[in-house]
């Protein structure tokens, strides 16, 4: 299954992509990366995901590329003893989407918040080397826990990457040890400034951070609704939500999700998911649907492809 890039996209599409972020089961619940994680939910949802894909492909009558995130730095090879250990088991497991059906391999290193001293920029330095060795046209990039600063913006661009989909737009967290900041981050492409990854300005730099598409979501724990990233194993109450905000008019949308959320669980997780494979299922579709009724039909492409004809901030 090959996929179509779109060299000029009209008002009527809506490119849609899909990222998933393949990190150790319940990443989104704490931030305690030293630890050792589990990584066993995580691998029995890219086994549901190996074969859930193709089946919704067949629903929805058009190729569904994925562009995944998968984790290597330090933190994996103090626990595996390989800092490619987790991208090794998932090229063994899933290799098939990337080689033959279009699929992207992108990186998900995983910098704590604060380490100002140089070891931890370094090891982007060394860590992406070692990706490289077995991705050599790694092009795109998820900071773990959507954790950026100035200095290693500037690192990914001087390793050549061409896209970063870390920002979340305004949103700005610094409780339980997850920091980041993304206040004055717009919704759409840009090419960061070099003295602020957040926003567009001179000096820029060539890479281009493509920002997760967020929406006013209210949570039943909320009293206001919140920016928060479009996941389609959300409930579907929430999920509908996300998306009926922006596909009228966004000139396309990033989505995200986590492998273990496809599982079912006996155990309480995030309040705002489904854990289930069918609501996965019935999200996408729901989506292509309402598209159609609002005259726009979905394209899904990895963000190797994104595509610089459709709009983006500009300074």
């Amino acid at each position: 299954m090959s996929i179509s890039t779109r060299l000029n996209s009209s008002p009527e599409d809506l490119p849609v992509y899909l990222t998933i972020d393949v990190g150790p089961t319940d990443a989104v619940m704490g931030h305690g990366h030293a630890a050792a994680p589990s990584w066993e939910v995580t691998f029995q949802g890219l086994e549901s995901l190996f074969k859930t894909i193709p089946f919704l492909e067949q629903q929805i009558q058009r190729a569904l590329p994925v562009t995944w995130f998968v984790r290597a730095d330090r933190f994996i090879h103090h626990q595996f003893g390989d800092r490619l250990a987790i991208i090794n088991r998932f090229l063994d497991n899933m290799g098939k989407l990337i080689h033959d059906d279009g699929h992207e391999l992108g990186w998900m290193p995983q910098l704590p918040s604060g380490q100002a001293n140089g070891i931890m920029y370094e090891d982007l330095l060394n860590t992406c080397q070692a990706v490289r060795s077995i991705v050599p046209t790694l092009n795109s990039v998820r900071m773990g826990d959507c954790y950026h600063d100035n200095t290693s913006m500037q690192v990914l661009n001087q390793l050549g990457i061409r896209f970063d989909s870390s920002a979340l737009p305004g949103r700005v967290k610094h409780d339980a040890g997850w920091c980041m900041d993304w206040q004055k981050t717009p919704q759409l492409a840009y090419h960061p400034c070099h003295d602020d990854y957040r926003i567009a300005g001179h000096p820029a730099m060539d890479i281009l951070e493509v920002p997760l598409s967020v929406a006013p979501i209210l949570a039943p724990y909320d009293s206001v609704a919140l920016l928060r990233y479009l996941n389609p194993c959300y409930c579907t109450d929430i999920w509908s939500q996300g998306f009926n905000e922006l596909i009228a008019t966004a000139p396309y949308m990033v989505l995200i999700l986590h492998p273990d959320e496809l599982v079912s669980r006996n155990t309480p997780g995030h309040p705002l998911v489904s854990y289930s494979q069918e609501t996965f299922i019935s999200n996408i579709i729901n989506m292509i649907d309402r598209a159609a009724i609002l005259g726009r039909k979905i394209s899904f492409q990895t963000i190797n492809h994104f595509n610089p004809a459709n709009q983006f901030t500009t300074y």
